[in-house]
């Protein structure tokens, strides 16, 4: 009687505590964390320290965190007002974002008085997912009327994150609620099984690659990402006798630009300033470059007017009908300021930075040009970026809350162009209806791992894996394995080389 039964899970709690507090004695713990290590038994020691403080699944948790507390907040800022192309007076703005604890989806029971814990989601097949809360501003009649808490949908909800009921528990507490003190988290329970978001392998976003092929053509692009757009802008140079011009290709205009034209329509008018920019008194840079100028003259644009008119015939107009066309030179102005290298900001129609950054990336073809070792290697690590659970997950959620904010303003506008309302309008009815949107989205795309976001052309799929529960290090395995992007089938040297 009153004997304590001692688990598998205490000794080896017990095991790492006594390592712990060696490692704490030890001479590494005593002496500066910048000092030598001078005992190779010392430097055994950093595999636990690092293990206790850190684990293996942190970076996926710290990603989620991330994505909860800071990136939601970022996308509904870049996304905040609703207008009404029918009532022009009618505003919906948005003010703020939270998400709650994790809530059963039956609401028969008392939130407060229950914890809803992974376990049960395992055992019911149910999502452990929390409520998304926003704060709206909207217009009713004449009034401003404020909302605080409403719900928009739901956001899983990712195992010993932030938001997760087993984050800051003792072990005694973890055992209570059916959970293993030693299971890392990092994973989400979807409709009762248990999803890993993989670490996807991506080339850098707003960085500058510069590459080449066998036919001579140099190409330097960027990815721009920002939360408002992603786009990717090219500067293409031929590097044959008959063409030397050099251009900007980007997916809104529709045919390449000679470079000259685009850098006059930012405001640098003056021949010489452009060459200066560029090629920096660098007499080979300018004889490469002078026939971008000189190309310029002979179609007759010298000024910034006559630069963004001849960009604005290039422009696509993916604006409805309904609203009037405006000039050739606003719709150019507005592409150059928003569009093209969106994340370098034009503030103002100051567009000095993004001028210098088309100058860096034209130097860099030239460069390219001129030896042809100067391109980068796609394959090198520096040029790639892991992509964590939080990153994908904001991805999706602009998608989503982009494409809600869509339907929401067409319902709005159906239900504004009526005109015997018997009641005065509410947007906030219009918004609790539309959440399961958002809901399904998540669900959706963590359960089948397709991530299909035609906003910014991105189809993948195998992003998600279920976990694999075959062991303890299985486990861990499915949670630290990294997806590249190239095909496995392919033959290809490239990725498979060492650094």
């Amino acid at each position: 009687m009153g004997k304590k039964t001692v688990t598998f899970a205490d000794d080896k709690n017990s095991e790492i505590k006594n390592d712990y507090e060696k490692f704490k004695k030890s001479s590494t713990a005593i002496e500066s964390m910048t000092a030598p290590i001078k005992n190779i038994e010392d430097k055994w020691q950093l595999l636990p320290a690092f293990l206790k403080v850190k684990g293996l699944v942190k970076q996926h948790i710290d990603s989620f965190n991330y994505f909860v507390e800071t990136e939601l907040k970022k996308i509904i800022r870049a996304n905040d007002m609703i207008t009404s192309d029918v009532d022009p007076s009618f505003w919906l703005k948005y003010l703020d974002i939270k998400i709650g604890p994790p809530e059963r989806p039956d609401t028969d029971h008392d939130a407060h008085q229950n914890v809803f814990t992974p376990h049960e989601c395992r055992l019911r097949d149910l999502t452990y997912s929390g409520n998304i809360y926003v704060d709206v501003e909207y217009v009713r009649g004449k009034t401003r009327v404020i909302r605080k808490d409403t719900i928009i949908g739901k956001l899983p909800i990712m195992l010993r994150s932030s938001k997760c009921v087993l984050t800051g528990k003792s072990d005694e507490d973890l055992a209570k609620m059916f959970e293993c003190p030693l299971d890392p988290g990092g994973y989400f329970i979807i409709k009762g099984t248990e999803k890993v978001i993989l670490i996807q392998e991506q080339l850098s976003k707003n960085r500058i690659i510069v590459e080449g092929d066998k036919k001579g053509l140099v190409q330097a692009y960027v990815t721009s990402s920002t939360h408002e757009r992603k786009s990717k802008t090219y500067i293409v140079a031929k590097n044959d006798g008959k063409n030397d011009k050099i251009t900007l290709k980007h997916n809104s205009i529709s045919e390449e630009i000679p470079i000259v034209i685009v850098m006059k329509a930012m405001g640098i008018q003056s021949d010489k300033e452009i060459a200066q920019l560029i090629s920096g008194g660098n007499q080979t840079f300018l004889s490469m470059f002078s026939p971008n100028i000189e190309h310029a003259a002979k179609i007759k644009i010298f000024t910034q007017k006559q630069a963004l008119d001849f960009i604005g015939s290039k422009v696509k107009v993916t604006r409805k009908i309904a609203n009037v066309r405006r000039p050739m030179a606003e719709e150019a102005l507005e592409i150059l300021a928003t569009v093209v290298l969106a994340h370098v900001p034009v503030i103002d129609l100051n567009f000095q930075p993004k001028v210098i950054y088309i100058a860096v990336m034209i130097r860099r073809v030239l460069m390219a040009l001129a030896n042809e070792n100067l391109v980068d290697d796609r394959d090198y690590v520096g040029n790639k970026r892991l992509e964590l659970a939080g990153s994908l997950l904001s991805l999706l959620f602009e998608d989503l809350f982009k494409k809600f904010n869509f339907d929401l303003k067409l319902n709005i506008d159906k239900l504004l162009k009526k005109p015997n309302r018997a009641s005065e309008f509410d947007a906030h009815k219009q918004l609790m209806q539309h959440g399961d949107c958002i809901t399904n989205g998540f669900v959706r795309a963590i359960a089948t791992g397709n991530w299909s976001l035609k906003r910014f052309k991105m189809e993948r799929a195998g992003i998600t894996h279920v976990l694999s529960r075959l062991s303890y290090i299985s486990a861990l395995g499915t949670m630290t394995r990294i997806t590249s992007q190239y095909e496995k089938t392919r033959k290809i040297s490239g990725p498979r080389a060492l650094q």
